[in-house]
């Protein structure tokens, strides 16, 4: 798992450092917090059907506005995992608390296989352990190559 893992890595990075880069279809979310509790963080495990891998994607969240991008190298792939961690310090016992949302924003394909299916997520309002105070849109478009290409 872990050599994948890192495989996985090493191929992103010379997709990054190559012009340009191709990427089957991508999962773009978008986060507009007011505010947010604690230090959260989003787990996003893609399965790639095709090639019979699993991508994992970490993704913190350091300020209100943030864009996070993950790439799916196949025009097959599930969601097997979507869990928000939200670690939040306690100073009376000096640790920290976690919260745990999984299938967050309902990204999770539960069996169903994504074909040729690209998404666009939305995150507003306070990000808390309470689902009620923000809301997610999700728009599902069919996209047939996203590129990502080397800044210069």
């Amino acid at each position: 798992m872990l050599k994948t893992f890192i495989y996985r890595g090493l191929c992103f990075l010379l997709c990054l450092t190559a012009m340009p880069c191709y990427a089957q279809q991508t999962i773009q979310i978008y986060t507009r917090f007011q505010s947010f509790k604690g230090k959260p963080s989003l787990l996003l495990i893609l399965r790639d059907v095709d090639h019979n891998q699993n991508i994992p994607y970490l993704f913190d969240v350091t300020r209100g506005d943030d864009f996070w991008l993950a790439l799916s190298f196949s025009d097959r792939y599930l969601v097997q995992a979507s869990t928000l961690k939200i670690r939040v310090y306690q100073p009376r016992s000096n640790t920290y608390k976690s919260y745990t949302i999984r299938d967050f924003c309902h990204l999770e394909s539960r069996g169903q296989i994504l074909r040729g299916e690209s998404l666009y997520v939305t995150i507003d309002g306070d990000l808390t352990p309470n689902a009620d105070t923000y809301t997610c849109h999700v728009s599902r478009y069919t996209d047939t190559n996203f590129v990502v290409a080397k800044p210069e």
